[in-house]
């Protein structure tokens, strides 16, 4: 099953990844997770248009978030696709008039507005009368933007709605983790204790990036999953099945952002995880193998004797790697790498599995040390994947 959300962004004002995950977190303990997000401009009614046709064909549920900053007519659009008409909704011009009367304001009838065969979702907490659409088995729902009043029409009439289309007995949830194993077992250990009823909950794992399934009726499995992302927090990266490289991509598209990486060791397996997405070329400016220190010194603008002093594997040169792509002025965020993957390392007497990782932007450069064990293999994946969810919890932590 395959559900997709549109929501509009003002280039004045432009979405932030919380709010983005307001929009999807109901949908996803609700039991039917996100697979598609697409931020369309509030002036763009061609690209609307577009989006509508194609989700018609490869979605099963449209969820559509109306933004009031919209500068053309969402419900007109729709209404033209649909081959109908808008009229004003008997029923929701009674919800319309409650709200004006609890808010002591007045509020444009077009609230009221939709097409003449949809369903009225009612809103009582703003004035804006959310509405679906079945076309056999395409589900199209319009909802208010504000993140409270989706959220409530989501829990109160879309979601029972669904359940009772899709006849759902159980309810399976996909969460992303980056981080310790056993953090990760003492999690679900704690969140199964605190739910009575049965539920299934299995993880498996690629170089420290777990994918975790929850499987249980719909109210169970919702706790169980609220359970773990409350406990873990930040290592959740992702409410929906997707990868370490697509979501980076997501947060970079989502804040217009362009990323560069220097690495070393990794040797282009992190650009490589971001530029495997359609569309990466609008927000990767370049990727470097830096694997010599002549390269790091030529490419990087970092003095050769400086990498000499303190060693091609250290804080200092990884800082060094990230900043100097930074210096160009041509990206927003900057990835780098340097390491010992093994069999051997230098003459510096550091053990193989020795890593460390920069993450810069124009706020300043940090940088991470890693302790990897492993093959050569293992232990490449693994920087690998930390480097790209360290970069995603930094975008994730802008406002």
């Amino acid at each position: 099953m395959k559900t997709a959300v549109i929501l509009f962004t003002n280039p004045i004002y432009p979405l932030d990844a919380e709010y983005v995950t307001a929009i999807t977190k109901p949908l996803l303990f609700g039991g039917y997770p996100v697979t598609t997000t697409e931020i369309i401009s509030i002036d763009d009614d061609l690209g609307f248009r577009r989006s509508l046709e194609r989700y018609k064909d490869t979605a099963d549920n449209l969820i559509i978030v109306n933004n009031q900053d919209v500068t053309f007519s969402i419900k007109q659009i729709i209404a033209d696709q649909t081959d109908t008409a808008l009229i004003e909704n008997e029923n929701a011009s009674k919800f319309l008039d409650a709200v004006r009367k609890a808010h002591g304001k007045e509020y444009s009838d077009d609230n009221a507005v939709m097409p003449v065969e949809a369903t009225l979702i009612p809103n009582l907490n703003g004035a804006f009368q959310g509405f679906m659409m079945d076309d056999n088995d395409f589900t199209l729902v319009v909802l208010p933007s504000d993140a409270l009043q989706f959220r409530v029409a989501c829990e109160n009439y879309l979601l029972p709605y669904l359940d009772k289309k899709y006849s759902k007995q159980t309810s399976k949830l996909t969460l992303k983790y980056f981080g310790s194993e056993e953090k990760l077992k003492n999690a679900i250990a704690n969140a199964k204790q605190k739910v009575s009823s049965r539920v299934e909950c299995n993880y498996s794992h690629n170089n420290g990036d777990f994918t975790i399934s929850v499987l249980s009726d719909k109210t169970v499995a919702r706790e169980l999953a609220r359970l773990l992302v409350g406990e873990l927090k930040d290592e959740i990266y992702a409410e929906i099945d997707t990868s370490l490289g697509e979501r980076l991509f997501d947060l970079l598209r989502l804040k217009k952002l362009k990323l560069a990486t220097a690495e070393s060791f990794t040797g282009g397996r992190v650009v490589g995880s971001v530029i495997a997405n359609s569309g990466a070329s609008a927000f990767v400016h370049e990727g470097i193998v830096c694997y010599t220190n002549d390269s790091k010194a030529s490419r990087l603008n970092i003095n050769l004797d400086d990498i000499l002093k303190d060693g091609a594997v250290s804080s200092m040169t990884a800082y060094r790697m990230a900043a100097g792509l930074l210096k160009t002025g041509k990206v927003d965020i900057a990835i780098s790498t340097t390491g010992f993957a093994g069999p051997k390392t230098d003459d510096s007497d550091e053990p193989v599995g020795l890593a460390y990782v920069g993450i810069g932007m124009m706020d300043g450069v940090h940088t991470y040390r890693l302790n990897l064990s492993g093959s050569r293999e293992e232990i490449t994946e693994t920087a690998k994947n930390t480097a790209l969810f360290l970069a995603i919890k930094k975008l994730k932590s802008i406002k």
